[in-house]
């Protein structure tokens, strides 16, 4: 299909490299959140549906994070539980965890105020697919931030979920993990005009030597995709390959179509 096109990469795939990725506006306000999340040692929670580009974000936050000044760590885990928790800190951190799970809970504290106050770090820890998480793992969050009588955060605690977790954390019983969450974003999907332009941004990066979708293309994969960045990805690859087994050199609105039948 590259060969085919005169296109000089694969586009519209999960591997581009952060420097590529198309910059949003949602995009920008999520990584400007966190960001100032870390720089400040908050307590951040980040929803958006499925698709809308929650774990590209915290990919380029992680990537921009100076290790001089930040130890990261990423936890994805949909069965996580306090004790696996702390395990996976321990010893993602080099450190032996305790048999019982209140010793591993007091190595875990004694280590996050060792890399802020004698490594002069600060600890930036992100839990993905949050939504999933079981009651007592989104209670456990209290005693996670709980440092030195709560008088303090040495660590920046980003959780990232669907937006069903938002209705979750108001239940009366988790009011006291709601207050705490100090930045709060929900990504959205992009826009009309934002999506036309990933798709052309998108063709761009790997050097499409002309356009390649119709108008009506765009305004198909738009009304299909509502806009989510995945679901644009995977329309338009799969209109690509349709219209290259056509002899096409442009995909049109039927291409789309057909695709979407298909799906």
């Amino acid at each position: 299909m590259i060969d085919f096109f005169g296109m000089k990469g694969v586009p519209f795939t999960r591997e581009i490299a952060t420097h590529q990725l198309f910059d949003s506006s949602s995009h920008q306000e999520a990584f400007a959140r966190m960001e100032y999340a870390v720089k400040n040692r908050m307590f951040c929670l980040l929803t958006g549906d499925a698709g809308t580009g929650k774990s590209t974000a915290v990919r380029v936050l992680a990537e921009q994070l100076d290790p001089i000044q930040y130890r990261y760590l990423y936890i994805c885990d949909s069965g996580l539980t306090p004790k696996l928790f702390y395990r996976e800190v321990l010893q993602c951190f080099g450190i032996k965890p305790a048999f019982r799970a209140t010793d591993a809970k007091r190595q875990y504290q004694a280590l996050m105020l060792d890399i802020y106050e004698n490594e002069k770090k600060t600890p930036v820890i992100i839990l993905d697919e949050a939504h999933h998480f079981t009651e007592s793992m989104l209670q456990e969050l209290r005693f996670i931030l709980n440092f030195k009588g709560d008088s303090m955060s040495p660590l920046a605690l980003i959780i990232v979920g669907q937006p069903s977790l938002r209705n979750q954390l108001k239940v009366k019983h988790l009011e006291a993990i709601e207050q705490r969450i100090q930045m709060r974003y929900q990504m959205v999907a992009l826009t009309e005009s934002e999506t036309t332009s990933y798709i052309q941004y998108q063709l761009k990066a790997v050097e499409a030597p002309h356009e390649m979708f119709s108008e009506e293309a765009f305004q198909a994969i738009y009304q299909y995709s509502k806009g989510i960045p995945r679901k644009v990805n995977t329309f338009c690859s799969s209109s690509l390959m349709d219209a290259r087994l056509q002899g096409k050199k442009i995909v049109e609105k039927s291409n789309v179509d057909r695709v979407m039948n298909e799906m």
